[in-house]
């Protein structure tokens, strides 16, 4: 055959390829403009509301850092927020707009990951899509970049290291370099957030599991990235043991409050003296418990007023912190009371936040609600207050250079289409809004359930799906699914609800915690999409076998 020929058939054949390729790559421009473009409206209609009332601890930390003044601190978060502020202070300067426009990135940097991650299982390109789509542009995630706190970080790192773990697992990437940086990017997101320890387990449990590999080189995978991540985790405290910083504590008085007042037994038990102190007021607080919970978040915090209910006349912090600790221990060791955690409030707090179930978890406080916080936290190391008005960062900061100026829209242009865009459900209201071709939807504002109850119930369907069907398929039933596209849902599933179960369990489901669940939710929905979409395509092709 002529070699001309055959040159010209294949470069034909190809064509498809390249245009298809070329077409996404479009089209992946266009989703990740369309998410910064959502993440810049919020940006620039409240471009002062940035702290909210955790806020203060990381930026006190982080100035305390930049000023020298870190043996001082007597802050008891973790340090590995500050430590990222601080960094992001040396490289572009100390200013609260460079910390949240670093958060805006970095959340959109997640939900890429989590696409990525259903691409690794096998998931056709669109579903990846839809992933990144539900995970960047849903309205909690954008409202929580707008404010400092250690949830857009804690996302960010979670997904890296599932991403480079889903590598490892379903695209043969190096075991013990993929091990190494998994560990490493563990132990930094729980130096940010200790309550990560679940999201690292479930990560560190499912590489093993699934890798492609022998037991000798699983259980190395699983010991280099724990021994790395605890080396990491571990670093502030002996930088303070090296330096003589006293610890000043944690927060873990806080959070064993909860458990005891919700459930701890006030009648038996260990510190019977104290607990007679508090037995008053924790009755009647439990026998105003609802089915669906407290009304609002401030009487969901009652158990601080049982806590220092058991305190006595001049018990130090360490004294009242050991009492809550015993009472704590007692709580989830004994059958009775730990069985009342669980069913009582654990599983409630859990479909509250799942499904948007109660006014609490549901509704999202507006952003002019975070005036307070930022005035009262003041801190002008870092230029907040601002002083910016709406639409000043666009009108002050938005020069395209000269050759993009007449392709680009204005300033007037371009706010206006971030005003149109954000009424698209962003901006608060207490009704339902239009969407686009008669679609009305919910915002995060108002009191109905809004997309949430839609990812949850889909990562829902999954999990039946693999609990029933992968033995089915085993045995013969039914058709057997990938493998890779079960492991990524699996992993998918396993991230959501550990990250919805370790404040449940400790606190409850405030709005908030939904932050953490919602970019592996979004992947377990696109995954499920694409378990159906094989499903009827199997089924048509059957179809078409039978009738030839």
């Amino acid at each position: 055959m002529n070699p001309a020929l055959i040159q010209r058939t294949g470069l034909w054949s190809a064509l498809p390829r390249w245009a298809g390729s070329i077409a996404w790559f479009w089209v992946w421009v266009c989703a990740i403009g369309l998410a910064l473009m959502v993440h810049l409206a919020f940006l620039v209609a409240w471009p002062d509301h940035f702290i909210h009332e955790d806020s203060a601890a990381y930026i006190i930390q982080t100035e305390s850092i930049l000023r020298g003044q870190y043996l001082e601190d007597v802050m008891k978060r973790p340090y590995g927020v500050a430590a990222f502020l601080a960094l992001l202070s040396k490289l572009f300067g100390p200013h609260i707009l460079v910390f949240v426009i670093a958060q805006h990135l970095m959340s959109v940097g997640t939900a890429l990951f989590v696409a990525g991650i259903v691409r690794f299982a096998g998931a056709p390109r669109f579903f990846a899509l839809l992933a990144f789509c539900l995970a960047a542009l849903h309205g909690r995630i954008v409202h929580y970049d707008n404010t400092i706190g250690a949830e857009t970080i804690s996302n960010f790192l979670v997904s890296l290291a599932a991403f480079i773990a889903a590598g490892a697992a379903l695209r043969k990437w190096p075991a013990l370099p993929s091990a190494a940086a998994v560990g490493l990017t563990l132990g930094a997101v729980m130096t940010c957030r200790s309550a990560a320890v679940g999201q690292a387990a479930v990560i560190l449990l499912w590489l093993v599991v699934v890798l492609d590999a022998g037991l000798l080189r699983r259980l190395g995978v699983l010991a280099l990235a724990g021994l790395l991540a605890s080396v990491v985790y571990l670093t502030p405290a002996a930088i303070n043991l090296a330096i003589g910083k006293r610890p000043v504590g944690n927060e873990t008085l806080a959070v064993m409050a909860f458990v005891v007042g919700y459930s701890g037994d006030f009648e038996h038990g260990v510190h019977l003296d104290r607990k007679a102190q508090a037995r008053g007021y924790v009755e009647q607080m439990r026998a105003e418990d609802t089915p669906r919970g407290w009304p609002d978040i401030e009487v969901y915090q009652w158990p601080f007023g049982a806590m220092h209910r058991l305190a006595k006349a001049g018990d130090s912090d360490t004294d009242l912190e050991r009492v809550v600790r015993d009472i704590f221990v007692e709580t989830l060791t004994t059958p009775s009371t730990l069985y009342r955690h669980l069913t009582k409030h654990f599983l409630r707090e859990m479909f509250f936040l799942l499904f948007d179930a109660n006014s609490v978890a549901r509704r999202t406080p507006s952003p002019q609600g975070y005036e307070f916080f930022t005035e009262r936290d003041r801190f002008p190391f870092f230029g907040s207050p601002t002083g910016l008005k709406p639409g000043q960062l666009i009108q002050d900061d938005y020069k395209p250079w000269w050759p993009l100026s007449r392709l680009l829209p204005t300033a007037d242009q371009l706010q206006l289409n971030l005003n149109r865009l954000f009424a698209r459900g962003y901006a608060p209201s207490s009704d339902l809004v239009a969407l686009c071709c008669g679609v009305k939807v919910s915002t995060e504002y108002d009191d109905r359930p809004g997309v949430m109850l839609w990812l949850s119930s889909a990562t829902l369907v999954l999990a039946l799906v693999l609990l029933i069907g992968v033995p089915a398929s085993h045995a013969g039933w039914v058709r057997r699914s990938s493998g890779r596209l079960v492991a990524g849902g699996t992993l998918m599933i396993l991230l959501a609800m550990v990250s919805a179960a370790f404040p449940t369990f400790l606190i409850y489901g405030l709005n908030r915690y939904a932050y953490y669940v919602i970019p592996f939710l979004a992947g377990s929905s696109a995954i499920l999409g694409s378990v159906v979409f094989d499903w009827l395509r199997a089924r048509a092709g059957r179809a078409d076998r039978g009738e030839a």
